[in-house]
């Protein structure tokens, strides 16, 4: 995973990130501690073990960003406790790690409609820049996918997607995965001034409203979910 990749703005870095860790795994825990600890745009403010430490912190802190495992133990797993954390403050953002393609916290989410998110699988993260630039991300209210989950996702069946082209879809894949302008040229082979040309439409196609008070990226990514039938595990 590029660190490099999602789309931030520079406003966001004008202040740390205050981040509770959430891992049932102690040697994991601090290893993720420690690491970030290290990056200018995080400040870890907690550290638990468990679902309903990680509930009761955020009732009392209210950080800007939860990274969790979503096993995590006994009691109620991550999917649940993102769940209740992101009811209960809708502007937290929420990190999800795990060593599985979970089509159940997918479904959660997607179903919800809730934006400020990112769901990442540990054996993608290669460097501890992208697990922060993510955290970035969700904090900042964009909706992000592990890129190796996006092949596992078909549309449905008389899915609006199929207006799209093939340069289009792939396009629509990349905003998923957080892929910023200058990534998204990278990927395509073509100039970064025709991206946002291209994206826009992405948006007129699957008319996507820039009037809403939700960014039109995770508008296209929520609906780009919600339009795929099926997870391949």
């Amino acid at each position: 995973m590029d660190h490099d990749q999602f789309d931030l703005s520079d406003e966001l870095m004008l202040s740390p990130i205050n981040v509770l860790v959430c891992d049932h795994e102690s040697l994991f825990r601090e290893i993720l501690v420690s690491a970030l600890d290290d990056e200018p745009t995080i400040n870890i403010v907690g550290v638990v073990a468990s679902g309903i430490e990680a509930i009761e912190f955020s009732k009392n802190v209210q950080p800007d960003a939860v990274l969790m495992d979503i096993e995590l133990g006994d009691g109620p797993n991550g999917i649940v406790v993102a769940n209740d954390i992101k009811e209960a403050f809708p502007d937290t953002g929420i990190v999800v790690l795990s060593a599985h393609r979970d089509k159940e916290f997918l479904a959660s989410f997607v179903d919800s409609g809730t934006a400020g998110w990112s769901y990442l699988l540990k054996q993608s993260i290669t460097d501890i820049h992208s697990l922060a630039r993510a955290i970035e991300s969700a904090a900042a209210g964009q909706v992000t996918m592990d890129p190796s989950i996006m092949s596992d996702l078909f549309p449905r069946r008389r899915s609006i997607l199929e207006r799209l082209t093939h340069s289009q879809m792939e396009a629509l894949m990349f905003i998923s995965s957080g892929y910023a302008d200058s990534a998204i040229s990278d990927e395509l082979k073509i100039n970064e001034d025709l991206v946002e040309p291209l994206l826009q439409t992405i948006y007129t196609d699957l008319h996507i409203d820039d009037s809403k008070e939700v960014d039109r990226r995770v508008q296209a990514t929520l609906l780009y979910l919600q339009e795929t039938a099926q997870v391949s595990i």
